[in-house]
């Protein structure tokens, strides 16, 4: 852990409120508490099956459903003092919860971070900047038109440690479904059908949302999606025994997504369709191979098993962007 960092948060009371994605949300956690913190932690939403009810069946009552998810966090930790108030997203979270914590905790500092673009669907978060002490963004080009810090998102420890062994795939393409991404699926299919790779996806979605989208007559075909979400060490083990990652960006917002992070902390090849990530310090064009979404065409090398440096996107590295990263 970066010593500054451990400085900041040594001895402190953290209310951390986080994004449901997967387990990023509990390793930053962990990674606070190695800090010698004390962490109070919530996601940002209701997990269960009541929150998919109201999302899907009664959006108008999803702001007052979510008005009382952060008043019940602030009736649980009314007797609690904070230093830190740590948000990734924030879902629908109004300016009143944090000036309400502010008001039990006068000392507190608060930090937002955003790995969506404002641009992105339902996830406009600049009238939160106010009442923030610091707001921090992936995304390029929000953090240069709101004037705000840019840091990139993080891989857990283990991609900073991981070893190939003999790749069963020249390519894996792991991801959640969306309209855009099937489309590219569909096209990258068949390119490397063509050229005779060995291909490895896994295209999440729900059931909830394949039937809505079969009735409305924009289903994908069964073949080609999961309704099993690969757990951390599952979705490791493919991209340990993959020569490249396939990364496809939505064409919504500039940020780098994490398959890319994962493989540039461990040092693998990646395909993405994100051009910024050229502007990342030592972007390496053979390492990561940027191609057209709706042309295809990759250099014969991608399908070679090549090793390259790897890049502190870590953790303690985002943890250190969050307390001291700077607008440009």
């Amino acid at each position: 852990m970066i010593e500054r960092v451990k400085q900041k948060l040594a001895g402190k009371k953290v209310l951390f409120i986080s994004c449901k994605f997967y387990h990023y949300g509990e390793a930053v956690r962990e990674k606070i508490e190695s800090c010698g913190a004390e962490v109070t932690f919530y996601y940002e939403r209701n997990t269960t099956l009541q929150h998919v009810l109201v999302a899907n069946f009664f959006p108008h009552r999803l702001d007052e459903w979510q008005d009382a998810h952060y008043r019940k966090i602030l009736k649980e930790t009314a007797q609690q003092t904070f230093d830190y108030l740590i948000v990734i997203r924030g879902y629908k979270m109004q300016g009143w919860f944090v000036e309400e914590l502010k008001e039990r905790n006068p000392q507190v500092q608060t930090i937002l971070y955003q790995w969506d673009s404002y641009k992105a669907w339902d996830a406009d978060y600049r009238y939160l900047l106010p009442y923030f002490d610091r707001t921090l963004t992936f995304d390029y080009q929000d953090a240069a038109q709101l004037r705000i810090p840019y840091a990139p998102t993080f891989h857990t420890d283990e991609y900073a440690k991981a070893k190939g062994g003999p790749p069963m795939y020249d390519f894996i393409f792991c991801s959640n479904l969306t309209e855009e991404k099937y489309e590219f699926l569909k096209r990258f299919l068949e390119f490397t059908s063509q050229r005779g790779y060995r291909v490895h996806t896994h295209i999440y979605v729900n059931w909830f949302k394949y039937l809505k989208d079969r009735f409305r007559g924009k289903g994908v075909e069964f073949r080609h999606v999961s309704f099993r979400r690969l757990n951390r060490w599952e979705y490791f083990s493919l991209f340990c025994r993959s020569k490249s990652v396939v990364d496809f960006s939505s064409t919504a917002q500039t940020g780098i997504t994490m398959r890319v992070i994962d493989a540039l902390g461990s040092g693998k090849r990646v395909l993405t369709n994100n051009t910024y990530v050229t502007q990342e310090p030592g972007f390496d064009p053979r390492q990561v191979v940027i191609y057209n979404a709706s042309d295809l065409s990759l250099p014969e090398y991608v399908a070679q098993e090549e090793s390259f440096s790897k890049k502190d996107y870590s953790i303690d590295k985002w943890l250190d962007n969050l307390f001291f990263a700077q607008a440009e």
